[in-house]
């Protein structure tokens, strides 16, 4: 492990000085204890990449605009006109900015389908009775969702989210199993403390929350988390990582994920791709800093 982990750190070196951090932990009994220093440098990272890629050793960003699929005019709830299966979506803004969906397609019963909004996806399955009930977090204020089924039938509809200038938000996307996790330190947190807020925390233990989105269970599913920060938390910074375990499933593999980011009144997409270390590493993390720039609460 030596070896592997001076390599890392070389690599991150060289990664510092366009603002991204890389380092390697070993797993502990209590995987989140006190973390390791970081060993990335001070620097900041590119308001908005350039197009093409750049490749920062181990990583690799792209700049890539949003897809938003154009709302109907009647959008709120839409019916399958296939003549004998009616088929029903609706979309009511809930909690913190997210979407409440809510699907009721008998005729698709048990069916895999992805929900897509402002470039997010999220694999879901409609359960026996062919129904189903979820969130999506808010990416606009007019937000429209499609259910895009295997069969090749979509449904869409949309609402208007009324507190969504409320929250601060960042999310991870990502298809299969990648290990990948979003973390943050609030307000100058550290891990293990509260105010370290991951999909693996226990609810209340800060000021935001990480949800885990999607069915795993489904093959090479379009997985999702999202960090949600309201502006009605204490005045401070939240640091966010990204995280990747070393798994037997993506060790010595390429993996690839979307960072996507709210800020003001636009999004912010990154491709990131990462080359896994070997798989002698399987039980270790990787942690990726200053890819986020800073979450900030600020007095108004």
């Amino acid at each position: 492990m030596g070896t592997r982990v001076t390599v890392l750190i070389v690599a991150a070196t060289v990664s510092c000085a366009l603002g991204t951090g890389l380092y390697m932990q070993k797993r502990a009994d209590d995987m989140r204890g006190p973390g390791p220093v970081a060993v990335s440098a001070p620097g900041t990272l590119p308001s908005e990449p350039d197009t093409g890629k750049l490749v920062l050793q181990d990583l690799t960003f792209t700049s890539a605009a949003p897809v938003v699929r154009p709302s109907r005019p009647d959008a709120g709830a839409v019916t399958d006109p296939a003549a004998g299966c009616p088929a029903d979506m609706t979309v009511t803004p809930a909690k913190d900015a997210f979407l409440q969906v809510e699907i009721d397609a008998p005729c698709h019963a048990g069916e895999r389908f992805t929900l897509h909004h402002s470039g997010l996806m999220i694999t879901e399955s409609l359960s026996p009775a062919g129904t189903y009930s979820g969130q999506v977090p808010a990416m606009a204020a007019h937000s429209v969702v499609l259910a895009d089924f295997a069969t090749g039938r979509d449904l869409e509809a949309s609402a208007r989210v009324v507190d969504f200038d409320r929250v601060e938000r960042v999310a991870l996307q990502w298809q299969g199993h990648s290990g990948l996790e979003l973390h943050a330190l609030e307000f100058g947190a550290t891990y293990g403390e509260e105010g370290h807020v991951w999909a693996g925390s226990e609810p209340g233990r800060g000021a935001g929350s990480v949800e885990l989105l999607g069915d795993p269970d489904q093959i090479a599913p379009h997985l999702l988390q999202v960090y949600t920060l309201p502006q009605s938390a204490a005045l401070g910074d939240s640091d966010v990582s990204v995280e990747a375990e070393i798994t037997a499933m993506n060790c010595d593999r390429t993996i690839s994920a979307q960072l996507v980011e709210r800020r003001g009144d636009h999004l912010r997409t990154r491709d990131l791709t990462l080359n896994m270390p070997d798989c002698s590493a399987v039980g270790d993390f990787l942690v990726l800093n200053n890819l986020v720039e800073s979450l900030k609460i600020a007095a108004n």
